[in-house]
């Protein structure tokens, strides 16, 4: 699993400047929340959730009122790819990927999945955030990037969330804009 190779450079020389024994580049990852929370979510695969959007009430948006399904369908070492799928899993809607690059843990929005679009009918796709610091190893918070402020102005100020609940089988996921709710949704382990 790939973790940034420079902030793991950084603590070794840390540690050697401190003349005390430097973890392991193993030790250093199993350290992290962000990548104990990339694991926890990776040990998920191939599970299915169901359940349905908790915020907003208003009936015009369209993941509100129809059953929702979180599928984990593909875990790589450093990817995972997560389906959100409404009508009760008949209609899909998007896929959260999580990522772990160089800069860190990362989430985007896939909205293209195997669908055909006429050209310039594509949906808005590929925004996102790095993980920042706040997070553990059951939730994580990502600030919307400098790409999701190019492609989505609006969205600047986005701040999404997974969270895992692995005693109630429970994932939360969560957007606020501007510091404000703006969607949540539960889903359970079928």
């Amino acid at each position: 699993m790939k973790i940034n190779t420079l902030a793991v450079l950084l603590l070794f020389f840390a540690f050697a400047a401190c003349g005390e024994e430097r973890p392991s580049e193993e030790e250093l990852m199993e350290d992290t929340p962000r990548v104990a929370f990339f694991n926890n979510v990776q040990s998920l695969c191939g599970e299915t959730f169901s359940g349905e959007s908790t915020y907003p009430d208003d009936p015009d948006h369209d993941l509100v009122d129809t059953g929702l399904e979180v599928y984990v369908r593909s875990c790589e070492e450093d990817r995972i790819e997560v389906d959100l799928l409404r009508d009760g899993g008949d209609t899909w809607h998007a896929t959260w990927v999580l990522e772990m690059r160089e800069l860190g843990l990362h989430l985007y929005h896939d909205h293209i999945g195997d669908k055909e679009y006429e050209e310039g009918e594509e949906p808005l796709t590929g925004y996102g955030g790095y993980a920042d610091d706040r997070g553990t190893e059951f939730l994580q918070y990502f600030p919307a990037d400098e790409h999701t402020a190019e492609i989505l102005p609006e969205a600047e100020t986005n701040v999404w969330s997974l969270e895992y609940y692995p005693t109630e089988e429970k994932l939360v996921y969560y957007l606020e804009r501007h510091q404000e709710p703006r969607f949540r949704a539960e889903v359970f382990l079928n």
